[in-house]
């Protein structure tokens, strides 16, 4: 039976040790993906509504809003890009497009905010 030398088991430390830090970050909630460089993709660039937008919080992160899920659905999978499709959704079901909601500056993601 063969003893493995210091190096050796050094070798594999490091190697195990990789292995778990590439896992955990395949593990890291969707929420850490948003990022600020969203808001230039949407038509009003953030301005009225930020991280709002999308997400219940108005910070950011966290939980999103109908017009969030849609944008990670069909935007996201689209090249990170605002597409006809999403504008011509009513993301939050008040009746009113996605485009539309952004022409009036109120918010897609907010049944209650109506142009």
């Amino acid at each position: 039976m063969r003893t493995s030398t210091l190096g050796e088991r050094l070798k594999r430390l490091r190697l195990a040790l990789l292995i778990w830090a590439l896992f955990s970050f395949a593990l890291i909630p969707s929420f850490a993906l948003a990022r600020s460089f969203r808001l230039g993709t949407l038509p009003d660039k953030g301005k009225n509504f930020g991280c709002g937008t999308c997400h219940v919080d108005p910070r950011g992160g966290g939980k999103r809003n109908p017009f969030g899920k849609d944008y990670q659905r069909i935007g996201i999978m689209a090249g990170e890009k605002y597409t006809k499709a999403l504008g011509e959704l009513d993301s939050d079901g008040d009746g009113i497009s996605n485009d539309e909601e952004f022409a009036a500056s109120t918010n897609p993601g907010d049944t209650s905010s109506k142009p």
